[in-house]
This record gives C-alpha cells, sequence and structure tokens, in this order.
C-alpha cells in the first residue's frame, strides 16, 4: 500500500533535516512509534533497531540518513506491517512516503488504517516542520 504526503515550509532546511535526522526523537514526531531500541550500528550509517508501535505489536526496523540527499529511509523488516518509510525534503517541501504491507489483523482493516497512517503522517510533518514534539511520546534507548 502507497501512503504519501507532503507539505511546503519556510525557513532553513537544514534546521528542518536536523529535526527529521534525529532518530533518537522519532518517538516525539512519530507518535505511531511509541518506542526505538538500537540493536545494532552497521557502518556507521544505519542502525537495526526494534520498535514499539503505539497501536500494538513490535517490529525490527532498519533506519539509515543520508544527508547528503536529505533523505531517512525506514526499513520495517519485520511486525504489523513491513515494507519502506522515505522521509525527505527537496527545496522547501517535506515529504514522507510509505510502501508497506500490513499482516494479520491490520491486513483486515487494511483501508482503515491507511487512513489512520495518511493522518498521521501529515501530523508528524507538521510537527517536524514546526519543532513541535511530545518528550513524553519516549525516547530512543540503547542496548
Amino acid at each position: 500500500m502507497l501512503i504519501e504526503a507532503s507539505l511546503d515550509f519556510e525557513g532553513d532546511s537544514e534546521v528542518v533535516w536536523k529535526r527529521v535526522s534525529d532518530v533518537e526523537r522519532i518517538p516525539e514526531y512519530w507518535h505511531g512509534t511509541k518506542s526505538l531500541k538500537v540493536l545494532e550500528t552497521i557502518d556507521g550509517t544505519k542502525l537495526i533497531t526494534a520498535a514499539k508501535f503505539a497501536f500494538g505489536g513490535t517490529g525490527k526496523v532498519r533506519i539509515t540518513s543520508d544527508a547528503a540527499t536529505k533523505t531517512l529511509l525506514l526499513e520495517y523488516l519485520s511486525g504489523p506491517f513491513t515494507g519502506s518509510q522515505t522521509v525527505r525534503i527537496t527545496g522547501k517541501k517535506l515529504e514522507a512516503k510509505w510502501d508497506i504491507t500490513f499482516h494479520g489483523i491490520f491486513k483486515i482493516g487494511s483501508g482503515r488504517t491507511a487512513g489512520h497512517f495518511k493522518s498521521g503522517t501529515v501530523h508528524a510533518l507538521e510537527r517536524l516542520r514546526d519543532g513541535v514534539t511530545i518528550p513524553e511520546q519516549g525516547r530512543l534507548t540503547h542496548k
């Protein structure tokens, strides 16, 4: 299932990129992710994390950050859904694209779940643009 959202922003793209690429703060901006725990670092550029989702379930996620293209790639390797999420900055536009497959009970209600993902993505992009977070949402922990 493909889910996309984007919004324009004013101001410095480097400031917004710092928010997007701050993996430790993903749960503050992306409220569907309750917590992340680093399991492994690969070549200093990729993280393998254990994710706990706000809607239930856990999964393994590989996260790659590319500052040159201002792109954060999250590859969901296991859990209630698998596939990828790409968040990037192009000029003064903040974009998010999910290409995922739902599993188990989430597959049954995938239409409704996709609507929830789309809404949550728009809200996360707004928080990333504006720098607004909910700190009690969770933080990244290390093994």
